[in-house]
């Protein structure tokens, strides 16, 4: 799978960069004989060489590699290594952008100054791998499109319809309690604090929630804002809406199919009671989930 080369560059890259890094650094031996030297020169070099450089920035390039080379002191070493390494990941990150999954920079930066200080920032590394692999499957065509005919979501609908203690509403969602919560229902005024997990028919998660997060309802699919209204805080249920419900006919890139009904597990954490940032018409809500 993509994927997985994907990966496997990106932890290659960062092995080669350190140990590059090492070599440049470790001043225990000398080359002993100029054959090494141009050897070593001629691998490296010619893996590295910057050819879509200008002349001025193969200039720079060759004084940021001459400055590594020749200042071997600690706090130079470590800087050199940090700037071996952040190239490495913009080229991860470049190459995720071809694919169409944009990252900001700066909070990437910020996030791993966290990671590096020992603080959670969400995420475990088992999750945190898990979570973009499911981000980048999809956009590498793994997904088989022609499986989500309007029969075969009909059927998923139905299925979903016939377990035992599931409700049909008028408009064709389904609602099963997992497990009941208490209090009032949620309304359009109100904001809500929950966790989910997207699926499609297939069973592929197609979005999941690592943390509670927050929405206001109005703002929501219809599908899974009429959900959230048949919920009680502190309730696990599911939901399970055709496309009219969701994303209808334009799906969602390569992450949801055009046509898919979507199937959520739900967990309602708590409803702040008229706390909407902007109540507006369902008409002109722009749907976000």
């Amino acid at each position: 799978m993509l994927t997985e080369s994907i990966a496997m560059r990106a932890v290659r890259a960062l092995i080669t960069a350190a140990a590059l890094t090492l070599a440049f650094t470790a001043g225990a031996q000398t080359a002993p004989a100029d054959s090494l030297t141009r050897a070593l020169a001629t691998f490296w070099g010619t893996s590295l060489r910057p050819v879509n450089f200008s002349a001025d920035e193969k200039a720079a390039f060759m004084n940021g590699v001459y400055a590594a080379l020749s200042d071997t002191s600690s706090v130079s070493s470590a800087y050199s290594q940090g700037v071996n390494l952040g190239l490495n990941f913009a080229s991860g990150l470049n190459e995720m952008e071809s694919l169409g999954l944009k990252v900001d920079r700066q909070a990437f930066a910020q996030a791993i100054l966290s990671v590096l200080k020992g603080e959670n920032i969400g995420f475990t590394s088992k999750s945190a791998g898990e979570f973009i692999d499911r981000q980048i499957a999809p956009l590498t065509g793994a997904r088989d499109k022609a499986a989500f005919t309007p029969e075969s979501q009909a059927a998923f609908v139905a299925q979903a319809a016939g377990k035992e203690g599931a409700v049909t509403t008028a408009s064709g969602l389904v609602l099963q309690v997992i497990t009941e919560g208490e209090g009032e229902f949620p309304s359009d005024n109100d904001r809500v604090e929950l966790e989910y997990i997207g699926r499609l028919s297939d069973g592929s998660i197609f979005d999941e929630t690592e943390q509670p997060v927050n929405f206001d309802l109005v703002r929501l699919v219809p599908g899974f804002s009429e959900g959230l209204k048949l919920m009680r805080p502190g309730g696990e249920y599911r939901i399970v809406f055709p496309a009219a419900l969701g994303y209808g006919e334009r799906g969602v890139g390569d992450v949801i199919p055009p046509g898919a009904a979507l199937d959520f597990t739900v967990k309602l954490l708590s409803v702040d009671r008229g706390s909407a940032t902007q109540v507006i018409s369902k008409e002109s809500v722009n749907n976000n989930l």
